[in-house]
């Protein structure tokens, strides 16, 4: 009985030093792997997904296409007539310094010995030298002069005198711009073979003029009843350096 309980004791000693020195075999309980719940399988489809990129909204993609070029021009305000291309004081300085330069030209050829033209006596003295558009209110003519000798004449009818937005203006000008055809921005009328000479007055021809007569009047310019003869004139007046003297 001794014997046994000796060996017992011994057995159980041995195995206790064999489990303090690591050699006894370890017991291993497998560990349950967790229950995936509804959030944990959201949060793997999200992670192992590529992250969506967003669809622009349809007005950024009408934004984004190309638009089509547009052309932008400035829109050149209507001028009045046409009329105010040269300053009135600018006009008059330049009729002056023609008007001195055409008298020259005229004592030159006086001194080469040509004889001199005299103009005739209801013409202004301005108008006795270089190419001139004469104009007379009293005579209620036109005389183009070529160192004071005519080479036509029209009939002519001016503004409202008593108006002095209508009055037709007085005195030694340059003709500064010449249309064939033009309509007046502030009237709608027709002026056909219009020579401006002072702000928006010009010489030109009046269908109103030939169909009334005098019965009517202008808005400031000079009025031509024969639109033949006009044409005529227009064809010899240089913008620039034919004069207006009106008087």
């Amino acid at each position: 009985m001794r014997n046994v309980r000796s060996a017992g004791l011994a057995m159980g000693v041995i195995l206790t030093i064999l489990a303090v020195a690591g050699c006894a075999p370890k017991v291993t309980q497998a560990v349950p792997a967790p229950v995936a719940t509804e959030q944990t399988m959201v949060r793997a489809d999200v992670a192992s997904s590529p992250t969506p990129t967003p669809s622009p909204s349809a007005s950024a993609q009408r934004s984004a296409k190309a638009l089509p070029t547009v052309a932008f021009r400035a829109t050149p305000k209507p001028t009045p007539s046409g009329e105010a291309t040269m300053d009135t004081a600018a006009n008059a300085a330049a009729a002056a310094r023609k008007a001195e330069a055409d008298k020259k030209a005229a004592a030159a050829r006086k001194a080469a010995g040509a004889k001199p033209v005299a103009a005739p006596a209801n013409t202004d003295p301005r108008c006795g030298y270089g190419t001139v558009m004469c104009v007379s209110k009293a005579a209620r003519k036109l005389w183009l002069m070529k160192d004071g000798q005519i080479v036509d004449s029209v009939d002519v009818r001016f503004g409202k005198e008593s108006d002095p937005e209508r009055r037709t203006r007085e005195g030694n000008f340059l003709v500064f711009r010449k249309e064939v055809q033009w309509t007046s921005n502030l009237y709608g009328s027709e002026m056909p073979y219009a020579m401006f000479f002072s702000g928006g007055q010009a010489v030109h021809f009046s269908s109103d003029f030939a169909a009334r007569g005098y019965a009517g009047n202008s808005h400031g310019c000079v009025n031509v009843r024969d639109k033949a003869t006009l044409a005529a004139i227009f064809d010899q007046v240089q913008v620039g350096s034919t004069r207006v003297v009106v008087y």
